[in-house]
């Protein structure tokens, strides 16, 4: 499911300046070809009137790619729960090339850009399948937040999992 291929001020100033120079050490290690692949097919209650998936929709591709992400990392959103932990999407842009049609092929790539402090940043390519035209591109940031839905750490199990995922050579 892997195919190689071709942000900010956190919310917790102590937390940044703890963590910056061992994110920024991180970072480096990151493989900026690596990604997560989620290949799916457009369902016809995804469609507009017009025919194409209704720009709604690709917000929930993308989630769900990266949903399958950690699900295939051990990381399910019931042990995030049970950690009594959460997660929210603090920041999404989507920037369009072309649309999806009916029963189209596609595949969501997921890309760990980097972890900082409270904050994961992801990118996201929808390619067309099997001629993999562009069809949008994505930045995420996502929040890592304690019981009291207050921003809090990357989770250590996690940030573990995912460094290890996009640093590593394998295909």
């Amino acid at each position: 499911m892997v195919i190689d291929g071709s942000m900010e001020n956190d919310m917790n100033i102590n937390t940044a300046s703890i963590f910056c120079t061992k994110s920024q050490q991180l970072d480096a290690k990151l493989r900026v070809d690596k990604y997560y692949d989620a290949e799916m097919t457009v369902q016809d209650c995804e469609l507009d009137k017009y025919g194409v998936v209704n720009n709604a929709i690709y917000a929930s591709y993308i989630e769900k790619a990266r949903e399958e992400l950690l699900v295939s990392l051990g990381i399910s959103t019931g042990w995030v729960l049970s950690t009594g932990n959460a997660m929210a999407l603090s920041e999404l842009n989507l920037k369009y090339f072309t649309p999806l049609r009916r029963g189209q092929k596609f595949v969501v790539k997921v890309r760990l850009a980097r972890i900082k402090g409270v904050r994961i940043f992801a990118e996201h390519l929808i390619e067309t399948l099997p001629d993999r035209k562009l069809v949008l591109d994505a930045t995420a940031t996502i929040v890592c937040l304690n019981m009291d839905y207050r921003p809090t750490r990357v989770f250590p199990e996690m940030s573990a999992k995912l460094q290890r995922f996009f640093s590593s050579k394998d295909a």
